[in-house]
């Protein structure tokens, strides 16, 4: 089996810097590694490069860019996230026959979550994949089901004030949800672009997830750590969605998303069920919750 070669769309950001690592630390496994840049960004690369990575300069609605790659991974941010039925049209003219969409979160397909706004261009994408496989049989593709960034889980975007020790969380207290580490999330990542697709199959769900926990339960193993308490409060949703409908007014489309997602990790329905592909990916068990946070907060 040859090895493949693999690009990333939007390696820049918090989820791009580890996964090419991830890639880099197995590089001997993989033909070629790149990542697609716009010429502004590309001076970002200068340490990648170093390392051997292909930093191509251009459009990720270029087919040029994507020539000599087996797989692209989208990354795709929340304002782009809608660009990903172009990505995959250039991607497939220019030669990529494995992709990758933007998901690494919550399980989209979820009857709960059909008209949940921050989802739609993510199922959107979903529905131009199952089209491109019908018009190209040779295109597969794969859904990357990680459940929540566990780092991500205490940013003030959840409503964490660290300094003040106070939570403001929108949604209900003690809903199930699942999360996985961003280190365990590129991991099983990496190992899923080497694992072969079955005869015929073009769609591929991978399901991983670290722990099922709760919000309350994360903050309570925060403050453990920290040697302190946090004076937790839950708001009401609707409170959220109100300004996420004003922000939709004001076609404001960054601050509809992100209110829209405000309450996803108290709504019950920030989760991922099995069965998980975790040990088939990687025998080694994934980090807990507490495990994380020793790892990132004491190092």
């Amino acid at each position: 089996m040859s090895k493949p070669s693999v690009i990333i769309i939007g390696a820049s950001g918090s989820v791009g810097r580890p996964l090419v690592d991830r890639f880099l630390s197995e590089a001997d496994k993989f033909s070629k590694i790149g990542v697609l840049s716009s010429p502004s960004s590309a001076h970002k690369f200068e340490n990648e490069k170093a390392r051997d990575v292909d930093v191509v300069v251009g459009s990720f609605a270029d087919p040029a860019c994507y020539r000599g790659y087996d797989i692209a991974i989208s990354l795709a941010g929340n304002t782009i996230m809608r660009l990903q039925p172009a990505m995959i049209d250039a991607a497939v003219a220019g030669g990529v026959t494995h992709f990758y969409p933007s998901e690494f979160g919550s399980d989209t397909a979820l009857d709960a979550l059909k008209d949940f706004r921050y989802f739609q261009d993510k199922r959107m994408t979903r529905y131009h994949c199952v089209a491109t496989a019908k018009l190209h049989p040779q295109f597969k593709y794969t859904y990357m089901l990680t459940a929540p960034f566990t780092e991500w889980t205490i940013l003030p975007f959840h409503g964490v004030d660290r300094t003040a020790k106070k939570v403001v969380a929108y949604g209900i207290k003690d809903m199930p949800m699942d999360v996985t580490s961003l280190k365990d999330t590129v991991r099983y990542t990496v190992a899923s672009t080497l694992l072969p697709f079955a005869e015929g199959q073009q769609k591929r769900e991978i399901r991983v997830v670290g722990e099922r926990t709760t919000f309350q339960r994360i903050i309570d193993t925060l403050a453990e750590i920290e040697g302190c308490e946090y004076e937790t409060v839950y708001v009401p949703i609707e409170g959220a969605l109100e300004k996420m409908d004003a922000a939709r007014k004001a076609e404001d489309e960054e601050s509809e998303l992100e209110w829209s997602a405000r309450g996803l990790l108290n709504s019950g329905n920030a989760i991922v069920d099995g069965p998980y592909d975790n040990k088939r990916l990687d025998p080694a068990p994934a980090e807990t919750v507490k495990e994380t946070f020793e790892r990132i907060l004491r190092g």
